[in-house]
This record gives structure tokens, sequence and C-alpha cells, in this order.
């Protein structure tokens, strides 16, 4: 009996050992684990004799808890039988196996965290110490005024000793991890001083225009730069650039915590520091966000506007604006001007529209500087001068631009119309703004004849643009002068536009009242205003011969003369000839019907060209830019020529 007494003391004895036990041992039953790793127990009865055999394998390679309790299998009376009971479930032991995997990747998590900061300290050390220490003169001061290095280090020396004492006990947790495996105490400890980033973040983007305008304006401090930054120290960074490390330092610890916080379970021991550290990184974290953007987008106004001549200083640019400049949109552009389409460069901020001239690769000339308080609106355009056109209404300057596509064009309009409702622009709704808003003149080549008595302009009679409507008439039509709002004084305009004018601004008996305008007087204005067809609308939307079957500027040869420039209608069955897009007469009609339309079959005209003729008469010869203009032309032209509609 002693034995038997003896027996189940030894197996709860192994059992204790098994629970008991901080070492990652592995106990595996052929019966139900893989050969490789083995754990067998078992015992055999003979009446009231029981042996125990047992056979523990463990694996020092694998770093997962995973107990297994052992089998017992009885034998009893000559016949085997098993009692399969494994103790531990597959559940349990994925459960076990994920808890060290967890344990191990918070401890890559928590190592992580100390490199990183290590190397985060060095950063504060090379601006904090390395840095100021070079701006010292032979007498132990600075070579710059204290409060330039106040403006220029903002309060790096706190964060300096914050991070250096976070640092040490990062190390000093990471040597004893076995003893103590958190971190959240840390984290919790250091978080509520995270606030002095805020101080750092608001007083970034005046501490890099302070270093831009010393390196700029003081020779020894730019020295001191460039030797720093050559120095192997600096890593081929700019001083700038590790200023920013601050910046996204906390956004870093708040990734690091969110991932080892995922391997933690809610009853452990570390889990509520985590949290609370968590909440108050991550408060701070979406403030340096935000600050971040900010930095970001003041970097891009700041490189874009470098590279911009003819603004003035940049501290003048920058405080024009009532608010920060926020970066919305660049590109190439087409620009109408008077008498040709030019290639230029927009830059559009939420503040200032710049529109300039390429100089060379990232260079760019300002030709002009717009206010968005100056801008009215923006609207579509027909005009035919450029391919994808949209009109950009100011209060002193209206001009026409053009998109490199349909879509460029879209985006254009819709980023322009975007700042400009964000804006408090005092937006003239009224359909008439005659005078008070700058007109968009039609260019030179859209007109070849004066727009009110239709006399050809010639090198004596020349063109004249009224300054209110933006017109084109010749000498005698435009002879006028009137006082216009926008410009604030007395320009040249067209009769018609003098005559709106001069209505508008005389005062009548209804208008002398004391008590200021009254019913009769305000509709016997909005009468005047009402009567007037004088405006920036093109003419080509107001149902003129231009507005055919089909319409564009088109090369035209005749007999032995070189190609022409035409503005092309076909309307009423007839080719009609325009020497301007804008003009009301054509230069010539050609009636159609019954001529011929295909491609020439001479070979110097192989390429988009068509050839329409007549009986006894010569051919006319069309060149066009594309092939899908050309088939659109031919198939126009080929209905007209049968009386086809």
């Amino acid at each position: 009996m002693s034995g038997i007494e003896d027996t189940p003391r030894s197996v709860r004895d192994i059992r204790s050992i098994f629970e008991s036990s901080q070492k990652e041992t592995e106990y595996k039953n052929p019966a139900y684990l893989t050969p490789q790793k083995n754990s067998n127990l078992s015992t055999k009865s003979k009446g009231d004799d029981i042996s125990i055999t047992s056979s523990i394998t463990n694996d020092d390679a694998s770093d997962d808890d995973e107990d297994i309790k052992p089998q017992v299998v009885s034998d009893s009376g000559g016949e085997s039988e098993k009692n399969e009971a494994p103790i531990e479930t597959l559940e349990e032991r994925k459960n076990e196996c994920l808890a060290t995997k967890n344990r191990r990747k918070r401890f890559k998590i928590a190592e992580e965290l100390y490199t990183t900061e290590e190397a985060y300290v060095s950063t504060l050390s090379l601006i904090h110490v390395e840095f100021k220490n070079r701006l010292k003169n032979d007498n132990g001061g600075y070579i710059v005024p204290t409060e330039t290095l106040q403006q220029i280090f903002m309060n790096t020396e706190q964060l300096y000793t914050l991070h250096t004492l976070l640092r040490d006990k990062l190390k000093e947790r990471i040597q004893n991890w076995q003893l103590r495996p958190r971190i959240g105490d840390i984290m919790k400890d250091m978080a509520p001083y995270f606030a002095l980033y805020t101080t750092y973040m608001s007083m970034f983007e005046r501490a890099i225009k302070t270093l831009n305008d010393m390196c700029s304006k003081n020779s020894s401090f730019a020295a001191v730069v460039r030797s720093i930054e050559s120095d192997q120290i600096c890593k081929n960074l700019k001083i700038s650039q590790h200023m920013l490390g601050p910046v996204q330092r906390i956004p870093r610890y708040r990734m690091l915590l969110e991932d080892y916080i995922q391997r933690l379970t809610e009853d452990s021991a570390d889990y509520p520091d985590v949290k609370t550290s968590l909440d108050k990184v991550a408060s701070a974290a979406n403030k340096a966000n935000e600050d971040i953007a900010k930095l970001e987008n003041f970097q891009l106004v700041m490189q874009l506007l470098r590279s911009v001549s003819g603004l003035g200083s940049l501290e003048d640019t920058l405080e024009d604006s009532k608010t920060p400049l926020i970066y919305i949109k660049h590109g190439k552009i087409q620009k109408m001007s008077r008498r040709k389409v030019q290639e230029r460069f927009l830059f559009l901020f939420s503040e200032l529209l710049l529109i300039c001239k390429i100089e060379g690769q990232g260079k760019y000339k300002c030709n002009k500087k717009i206010h968005v308080s100056e801008l009215m609106s923006v609207q579509d355009s027909c005009d035919p001068s450029l391919k994808h056109p949209f009109e950009v209404i100011t209060k002193k300057c209206s001009f026409m631009l053009g998109g490199a596509d349909k879509v460029d064009k879209q985006n254009w309009m819709q980023s322009l119309d975007r700042v400009l409702k964000g804006h408090e622009a005092a937006v003239v709704s009224s359909p008439n703004r005659l005078g008070l808003v700058a007109p968009v003149w039609i260019p030179d080549n859209g007109v070849s004849m004066c727009m009110s008595c239709e006399r050809s302009f010639t090198p004596i009679l020349r063109r004249h643009h009224c300054r209110a409507c933006g017109k084109v008439f010749c000498y005698h039509c435009s002879d006028k002068k009137a006082f216009l709002s926008y410009d604030n004084s007395m320009s040249r305009v067209c009769t018609s536009c003098h005559g709106v004018l001069k209505s508008r601004d005389e005062p009548t008996d209804l208008t002398k009242s004391k008590r200021g305008l009254t019913v009769s007087s305000f509709y016997s204005l909005a009468a005047v205003d009402s009567c007037s067809n004088v405006d920036v609308e093109s003419p080509l939307s107001k149902g003129t011969v231009q507005h055919g079957d089909i319409s564009g500027n088109i090369l035209v040869k005749n007999k032995d003369k070189d190609f022409q420039r035409f503005w092309c209608v076909v309307k009423d069955f007839s080719l009609h000839l325009f020497a301007g897009s804008y003009d009301k007469k054509a230069k010539k009609v050609i009636p159609i019907v019954g001529w011929t339309v295909a491609e020439p079959d001479e070979d110097n005209y192989s390429g988009f060209y068509l050839k329409i003729g007549h009986k006894n008469v010569d051919p006319i010869y069309l060149k066009f830019e594309s092939e899908a203009e050309k088939e659109t032309w031919y198939d126009v032209l080929t209905k007209a020529s049968v009386l086809e509609s």
C-alpha cells in the first residue's frame, strides 16, 4: 500500500512542477501531438501495483508556453483499455502560443522605443548643444543677438532635458526587462510633459523664418550653418530638416503605443498605464498632426515663393496676407493677352494668385500679383482664341485663361471658385457691371473691323479698346471719356458705354430727395441699366452668323496664295470666312451646294487636308490640326453640299 500512496504524490508533484514553472517547456504526447516533440506519461496497473513511466522532451528553441498535461492509460485484467483525456485543448494551446508571441513583440516594441529615443536625443543634442556652441564667439558670447537665439532654438533646452531623462529610464528598463517587462508606467509619468510640444510647434514657423533671414543677412551665421551642415553629424541634412524632428516625434510615440497595447490583454498589469499614456499621447499627436500639415504647407509655400522673382521680399509677401498662406494649386496655363496667346505659370494660394512668366527650369517671374479679395468671379467662356477658355474677373484686371484640356480647365475653375467662396469677396451680382469691374479685353486678332461702325482696321485706322466693355472700336467710335469706378479715373470708352455711364451718373429730380432714393427713382435707374446691352459678353453667344453648324480657326488656301487663317463658319449651306472671330461681316461667303468635298490627291497635301471644288472654279484647300477635326468638318461640309441639314 505504501507504493500506492507514494505514486499519486509523485504525479501531483510532476503536475505542480508543470504549472508553476516559468520556463517555456513543452510536453508532447505522441497520440495527440507532432512526433518531433514527445511527452509520454503512462501508468500500468496490475492488482495493487501501479508503475509510472514518463518521457519528457523540452524544446529549448521554442519560446511558446505550451504546457501539455499527462495522459493516463490504464491496462487492467490483461485487456488494454485506453482512456484518451488530454487536459489542455487545442484552443488553449493557440491562446498560449499567441500570448508568447505577444510577449516577444512587446519587447521588440519597447526596444524600438528606446533606440529611436536615443537617436532623437542625438538630434536634440545637435540642435541645442552642437549648433548653439558653434555660434559662440571668442568672448564667450554669441555672434547673433540673444533674442534671435531664442527665436531659433525655442524651447529645445526643455525638450532635450525631458527626453534625456526618458531615454535613460527606457535604457534601464530594457536592461532589466525580465524583472519588470512593462513601459506603461514610464510613459504615463512622462506624457504630461509632452505639452511642451505645443509651444515648440507654435514657434516653429517663426524659427525657420528667422533662421533663413539670418542666413541671408549675417555672413558669419551663414558660415556656421554651412559648416555644420557639411559635417558628418548632420548626415547630409539641413539644420531646418533636423528641427522638424520634434514635430514628428509625438506621432511616432502614438504609433508604437497603439501597437504595444494591441499585444496586451485588459487584465494585464501594464494595460491601465499604457491606456492612460496612449490617451495623452493621442491628444498631443492629433495636435501635432495638424501642426505637421501646417508646417509642410508652410515649407511648400516658402519653396514656391522662393522660385518666383519680382515679388519683393518674402517677409512682405507673407505679411500682406491676413492669414497664413495655404497652397492650393500650381501649373502651366494659356493666357490670352491683347495680341497673342502666352504660356504662363499660375500659383494659387488661399490669399494670393500669381501669374508668372516661365524663365527656366523651376524659375519664374511674377507678371501679376492678385489678392483673392480682388477676385469677383470665375466663369466659362466660348472665346475661340483658346481651346479650353475660362474668364477670371477681378476688380482691376480681368483676363482669359485656357486649360490644357477639359479636365484641367474644370480643375482650375473649381479651385478658383473654392478659394473665392472661402473668402469674403465683394461680388457684384448685378448683370450689368459696366464701369464697376474691369472687363476682359477682346484680343486684337479676334477683330478685323470696328465693332460699331464695321469699318475695317488699317495701319491708319487703328484698334482701340473700350475700358468699360473690353470691345474693339475705331478712333471715331471710342473718342469719349468717362469715370470708371474700378480704375478710379477718367478712361477711354466707346460711344455706347459713354451714354450708359453718363445716364447713370447724372442726378435726376427723383434722386434729390433728402430721404435718399425713392421707389420711383430706383426703378428709373434700373431701367437705365437694363436697357444697356454693353457688357463683356462675346458676340459669339448673341445668335450672329458665327453660330452655325460648325465653326473654328482653319488655315485656308485659294489659287496660288499662301495659307491664311480664317474664322470659318458653315451656315445656310455656305462657308463663311471671317478675318476675326468677333467680326460681324465675313470677308468671303462661298455657297457650297453642289461642290465636291474630298481629300486632296496632290502629294504636297498629305495630312489633315480637305479640298472643296466646283466646275470652272479654283479649288479651296482647308488645313486642320487633327484627324478628328478633319473628319468632323468633312461630315458637315458634305451634308451642306447636298442640301442635307
